[in-house]
Parts: C-alpha cells; sequence; structure tokens
C-alpha cells in the first residue's frame, strides 16, 4: 500500500490490485498521485510498504517511475526508505537525497528552479 501526505494536510491512500496480466498491473502509487493531481494539491511526502506472507511489514523506496512521478513536486518532498539494517524501519529522506543526480537539471530552462539550487 502507499500513502501520500499533501501540501494542506490531506493523507491518500492507494493500492493495486492483481490482474490476470502482470504486465497491466500498476503500481500502488498511482491512484494516489492521481487523486493528488485532481485535487491541484503538491504531494509533500511519500510512503510505500509492503505486507510479506506472515505479517512482516518493510518498506519500499520509490523506484524510479515514482521517483519522476515525484520530481514534479520538488526535491524537497519527503520519502520513506528502508533502514539498511531492518527493512521493516523508515528512514525518511529528501527526495533530492535519493536522487541526488537528477537528470532533467541538464535542462535548466524547462526544469522548477528548485532543482537547481
Amino acid at each position: 500500500a502507499a500513502a501520500l501526505l499533501l501540501g494542506d494536510g490531506t493523507i491518500l491512500t492507494g493500492t493495486a490490485p492483481d490482474a490476470i496480466n502482470a504486465a497491466v498491473e500498476v503500481c500502488h502509487e498511482i491512484e494516489p498521485y492521481c487523486a493528488a493531481f485532481r485535487l491541484g494539491q503538491p504531494v509533500v511526502a511519500s510512503i510505500c510498504l509492503h505486507r510479506q506472507p506472515g505479517g512482516r511489514v518493510v518498506v519500499l523506496s520509490p523506484c524510479g517511475v515514482c521517483r519522476e512521478r515525484l520530481a514534479v513536486h520538488g526535491p524537497e518532498v519527503k520519502v520513506g526508505v528502508a533502514d539498511p539494517r531492518d527493512a521493516t524501519v523508515v528512514v525518511w529522506k529528501t527526495l533530492k537525497d535519493v536522487l541526488p543526480d537528477y537528470w532533467m537539471t541538464a535542462f535548466p530552462d524547462e526544469v522548477s528552479q528548485r532543482w537547481l539550487t
């Protein structure tokens, strides 16, 4: 499951239903990302959790696609990543910390100035 914190304090959650054809499945974050867009709200923080068989819940770092989706909200977005010693413990980092060499900075006229400072 995924959860996003928006600029107005709203918390959105999402999940991904299973599909017979795995190629058409979507990630957990899509639902709340789309809702944030519909609401016109910036994303402040994002976390994705995965429940393993047996009930253990681990923190999943945002994948490359989700990092791209979050990047439009700026480098200060907080993302939950797993503690390297215990994947059940969340460590909060800024998107800039997990995406230090963001490719869009090569296009200073197109990228948000927040990524250039």
